[in-house]
């Protein structure tokens, strides 16, 4: 389906029982409050007309088959029995966090497999995030989930997977997206792009890592160095997503929104700003629009400061084609990690990244 080229209406996934996922002392910085900054920013800068917004459904536990494993979820069950408490260092629990994280990942399951049939855009913003936890829960060795419960965008991955094949799956959180990587680790179906800060929590996501024995290739890590910013960011949307997007004509793509990546926000180093969240926006619009791919489930993972703000309402603009941006000077990788991907893409892709 070719769109003419104009604002796209999306799909808003949110619901104010969010707000009994919260830690009383009110210093945690995953917190209700996060959520409400981004519907102050989306309310400010996308037509009323154009969201459509809907709260979550009666949870289906049938979701998290192939997600999670029976015994982390009886866990996660088990421990919010006992009401507010942490879970690990970082990540924490109510009595009322099993239903809402649960809640989340039924509706986004739904509205992932709905918005393929109707050609829709789904903006998802759960909490708790979930790109941290894997199949068992601590994901690839991490030490905690990393304020994560149930892994969303992967249920979006696995509802989508009933429909087409390969998915794209993009991670631009800082954090690397341990969790879902882990979940799809030997999965050549989901192709996982992750550009995140190298060193940071969890401590995951080397270059080198590139999938199981039955899906060698079709994960791809890029970890920049602190301090990063527009141009290496943009260097990657134009040689590795753009060409696998090219490649493959993928159906749907799936979006770990996290936007911690953007500079100052508070929890990493890297110094993304409104123009690499346009131009990501806008590159996937461009795709939509052309009818190349049908749907994008945008799913929201971290951002606790000005990417909640300034980095969210780029990236949403530009994705429902209300904000473009033009070439901007781009920078590659340091030399080890550009000639690593350079092979992965040729060996695995057939892609050549031509300077």
């Amino acid at each position: 389906m070719l769109f003419e080229e104009t604002m796209m209406k999306i799909i808003v996934i949110h619901d104010d029982i969010n707000w009994l996922h919260s830690d009383p002392s009110g210093g945690h910085p995953e917190n209700p409050y996060r959520l409400e900054r981004l519907l102050d920013s989306l309310r400010s800068s996308v037509q009323p007309d154009l969201c459509e917004f809907s709260r979550t459904i009666d949870p289906l536990r049938k979701v998290l088959k192939n997600i999670h494993s029976d015994e982390y979820v009886d866990y996660i069950e088990r421990e919010c029995s006992k009401g507010f408490h942490y879970i690990d260092q970082d990540t924490y629990v109510t009595q009322h966090t099993f239903n809402i994280a649960l809640r989340y990942s039924t509706t986004i399951w739904v509205y992932a497999s709905k918005s393929f049939e109707e050609n829709r855009l789904i903006l998802a913003l759960p909490r708790p995030p979930g790109h941290h936890a894997g199949y068992s829960g601590r994901a690839m060795g991490a030490p905690t989930l990393g304020f994560c419960i149930f892994n969303h965008s992967a249920v979006a991955d696995s509802a989508l997977l009933e429909k087409t094949k390969p998915i794209l799956h993009i991670d631009f959180d800082a954090h690397h997206g341990n969790g879902t990587q882990d979940i799809f680790w030997n999965d050549a179906r989901v192709i996982h792009v992750d550009i995140h800060q190298h060193g940071l929590y969890p401590g995951t996501g080397w270059v080198d890592d590139i999938g199981g024995k039955d899906a060698k290739g079709s994960k791809i890590n890029i970890p920049l160095p602190p301090y990063s910013g527009d141009a290496e960011f943009i260097w990657v949307v134009e040689n590795i997503i753009k060409q696998l997007i090219s490649t493959y004509r993928f159906e749907a793509i799936v979006v770990s929104a996290g936007f911690d990546s953007y500079v100052n926000d508070g929890l990493a180093e890297l110094e993304f700003t409104e123009d690499s969240f346009t131009y990501i926006g806008n590159t996937l619009y461009e795709y939509y629009r052309k009818g190349v791919v049908k749907t994008i489930v945008s799913v929201l993972e971290g951002g606790y400061g000005r990417g909640l703000k300034y980095g969210f309402s780029s990236f949403v603009k530009a994705l429902m084609g209300f904000k473009k941006i033009n070439k901007r000077f781009v920078k590659p990788p340091p030399p080890k990690i550009y000639e690593k991907l350079r092979s992965i893409l040729r060996e695995y892709h057939g892609i050549n990244i031509v300077e």
